[in-house]
């Protein structure tokens, strides 16, 4: 089965899950990046619908919070938000003002991965828009990944986005007419939270713009599991599950009306 989804269109992955782990799946998606929309509409064209996972940190953008608004209104989707144990003012208090100056990863960790860590303690199977063009970090993801948590369980990380590009992205989006984070019509090519974003160049780095002045790549949501080595085939130096080659919007393709 894995083999056979090496080649398959994201949506056909996304239906996969949804009929596989059915209420055991969920999607995380942050409504900063156009990924996470994209999946969204698939999700929201599938029975069982899959639930979207959202971290509230209480430091994010007030557009990402409208269009989170917006989307589980008018797409019906089911979102669960997680936020911290600690208010902004309480992480003040026990760790001092600014800590995401001082120790970036120690926030991440306290306002991203700890309340994902017990979002996921409901699921076996974690669906995330992460793709291997958008930094070095994820260039060696797979489509199907198993990961162990720190309490020792197993579950199944779905990349279905992991062969798109960033124009295949945008490509979809316009092709269904979808809403976005319209931060991203401002210079900013990557949305987390307030204090760790900035604008970057469009042709650089995607992620560029996170964490500016520090060697800092990622929040910790990606990488706080441990990746066991029994993945998905990798494509042979194509990208087979790219909409370009499936007939999905993006690269110039033809849509057949998948997603």
């Amino acid at each position: 089965m894995r083999r056979a989804l090496a080649e398959a269109p994201a949506h056909e992955v996304m239906a996969w899950v949804a009929q596989t782990f059915k209420e055991r799946a969920a999607l995380s998606c942050s409504f900063g990046g156009p990924g996470g929309i994209v999946l969204a509409h698939m999700a929201a064209q599938l029975e069982p619908k899959i639930p979207i996972l959202f971290l509230d940190t209480g430091f994010l953008f007030p557009q990402t919070h409208a269009l989170k608004v917006r989307v589980e209104r008018e797409w019906g989707l089911n979102v669960l938000t997680a936020r911290p144990r600690l208010s902004p003012e309480e992480q003040q208090e026990q760790y001092g003002p600014a800590l995401w100056t001082r120790d970036p990863d120690l926030c991440c960790r306290l306002r991203k991965v700890e309340p994902m860590k017990a979002l996921l303690r409901s699921f076996d199977c974690w669906v995330s828009a992460i793709r291997r063009d958008q930094s070095s970090t994820r260039a060696g993801a797979e489509l199907i990944e198993t990961h162990v948590l720190d309490d020792g369980r197993e579950i199944v990380k779905v990349n279905p986005l992991i062969h798109w590009t960033r124009r295949d992205v945008w490509a979809y989006i316009a092709e269904h007419n979808l809403p976005y984070n319209t931060l991203l019509d401002e210079g900013y090519t990557s949305l987390g939270c307030v204090q760790c974003t900035r604008r970057a160049a469009a042709e650089g780095d995607e992620r560029a713009g996170r964490w500016p002045g520090t060697p800092k790549t990622e929040c910790g949501l990606h990488t706080f599991t441990r990746l066991r080595m029994e993945t998905s085939p990798r494509s042979e130096g194509s990208r087979a599950n790219s909409p370009a080659t499936q007939g999905i919007p993006g690269s110039g393709a033809k849509s057949k009306g998948g997603g």
